[in-house]
C-alpha cells in the first residue's frame, strides 16, 4: 500500500501528460486542417477578389473565409463562436503578389482578380488557437511559474496560389 501510495500520483501525472499530448496533437490538426479550407476556398477563382466583392460584411472573400475556417474549427475544445467570427481561433490573411516575397493585406492595385495574372497572386491563411490543457500542474513559488503552462498557443499557416480552373 505504501509502494502504491508513492507511486500513484506519479502514474496519474504520466497519463494525464499523454491525454495532454494526444489532445495537444489532434487539435494542431484541425486548427492545420481550418486554416487550409480557409486558403482554399480563397484562392480558387479569381474573381473573388474584386475590389468590390471581397470586403462585403457577410458575403465577401474576407468573410467566407474566415466563417469557413471557424466551422472547420468549431469541434475543437474552448472554441468561441459564433461560426462567422470566431474569437478562438483568430483568423487571419495576407497576399503576396510576388511568389512570397511580400506579404501585406489586400490591395486592389495588387491585379490579384485578373485570372490571367503571371505570376499569380498567393494567399495565406493563418488560424491562431489557444488550447488549454486539462491538468497545466501549474504554480508559483517566490514569484517564478513552475510546471507546466495553463495553455499553449497553436498556430498553423496554409499557403496557395490562385488558380481559374476551366475546363475544355
Amino acid at each position: 500500500m505504501v509502494e502504491f501510495a508513492l507511486l500513484a500520483p506519479i502514474l496519474v501525472f504520466l497519463v494525464m501528460a499523454i491525454v495532454d499530448l494526444a489532445r495537444v496533437y489532434t487539435t494542431s490538426i484541425d486548427v492545420e486542417s481550418a486554416a487550409r479550407e480557409a486558403a482554399d476556398y480563397g484562392t480558387f477563382g479569381s474573381q473573388k477578389w474584386n475590389p468590390a466583392l471581397y470586403a462585403l460584411p457577410t458575403t465577401g472573400t474576407e468573410a467566407k473565409m474566415r466563417l469557413r475556417a471557424c466551422v472547420a474549427a468549431s469541434k475543437l475544445p474552448d472554441y468561441v463562436g459564433p461560426d462567422d467570427s470566431c474569437t478562438n481561433p483568430v483568423v487571419t490573411y495576407d497576399l503576396s503578389p510576388d511568389r512570397g516575397a511580400t506579404w501585406g493585406p489586400y490591395d486592389a492595385g495588387m491585379g490579384c482578380d485578373t485570372a490571367t495574372r503571371e505570376p499569380p497572386c498567393w494567399l495565406r491563411v493563418t488560424v491562431h488557437y489557444d488550447f488549454r490543457l486539462i491538468a497545466p500542474f501549474h504554480f508559483d513559488f517566490f514569484g517564478v511559474g513552475l510546471g507546466l503552462p495553463v495553455s499553449i498557443p497553436i498556430e498553423r499557416s496554409s499557403v496557395f496560389p490562385m488558380t481559374d480552373l476551366s475546363l475544355p
